[in-house]
């Protein structure tokens, strides 16, 4: 499908227009699987349980078969479920969360879980789990590291961090402009420590990183300048994102934009190659 002919406009109100069909969809979908778990057809097909057949049968993931079925059961018992589904109040990844949550809890009655469910509306999985944790008057608890190998040369470790620490973490993958596994970004942030305390410790010098990357002497922004900018809009001015942030020329330098700290700004990636493209439709249309 070429949605290539498309307006900006249109394609936006369009997009709206299948999210909420695709939400109607879903609650059908929910009320097929509840129909089916509740007449056994998956035996007929000689599936054990209802969650092998929607992984075998109808080709879902593990993750998306619980959060399918979880919501399917959850909604017969509050059929209200099924209209904040479909307003985007509440999304499925919540209310499997939720009703999970019911049964460690033993939140037995429905206007207790309707209850619960409420304060879940508008959240985002993170948010929802914790406001589950605080619900349940949770207290964190000290785990120990627990270690084991995995092959020859490699240890799989659980550890637990601080949300604030994963955040940070965000903030480095994002600096750093490249969705790292969790793995990758430990043998980073190692080589980073160990350089630096190689530089402080033991003298070590390295060439400044932007001395390996080739550029173009009429375009370079002077480090002075990079500071600046970067210190005063420290996240995208478009959309507030710290992910993959480049400078951008406000005015483009290909028309006459200077390098100075007033003609540029950040730009996280996605709002830098959008404004790359408006302004070769800006260019194109006064041709």
């Amino acid at each position: 499908m070429n949605l290539k002919h498309l307006t900006d406009k249109t394609l936006l109100a369009d997009t709206k227009i299948l999210i909420t069909r695709e939400r109607e969809l879903l609650t059908r979908i929910l009320h097929h699987l509840k129909e089916i778990d509740r007449r056994k057809l998956f035996s007929e097909l000689g599936y054990a349980s209802m969650f092998e057949y929607c992984v075998r049968e109808l080709g879902y993931t593990e993750a998306s078969a619980h959060r399918r079925i979880k919501s399917a059961r959850l909604i017969e018992e509050i059929p209200e479920i099924e209209e904040k589904i479909e307003n985007g109040t509440l999304n499925i990844s919540n209310i499997a969360q939720a009703s999970t949550f019911f049964n460690q809890h033993n939140v037995e009655t429905t206007e207790d879980r309707k209850a619960i469910l409420s304060q879940l509306e508008n959240l985002t999985k993170s948010e929802a789990e914790k406001m589950l944790f605080v619900i349940a008057g949770g207290e964190p608890k000290d785990l120990p590291i627990i270690k084991r190998r995995q092959s020859e040369d490699s240890i799989r470790m659980s550890i637990t961090f601080k949300e604030q620490t994963l955040k940070r973490c965000d903030l480095l993958k994002g600096l750093i402009g490249k969705n790292f596994t969790f793995e990758e970004l430990i043998e980073y942030m190692v080589e980073i420590c160990i350089s630096e305390i190689e530089k402080r410790k033991f003298k070590v010098l390295s060439l400044p990183r932007d001395a390996l990357l080739p550029v173009k002497a009429s375009r370079v922004i002077k480090a002075g300048t990079k500071g600046e900018v970067y210190r005063r809009d420290q996240k995208c001015t478009k959309c507030g994102s710290v992910f993959a942030l480049e400078y951008d020329h406000r005015l483009p330098f290909a028309l006459g934009g200077t390098s100075d700290k007033t003609n540029l700004r950040l730009l996280c990636r996605n709002c830098n190659q959008r404004a790359g493209i408006k302004s070769k439709l800006t260019s194109r249309s006064s041709w």
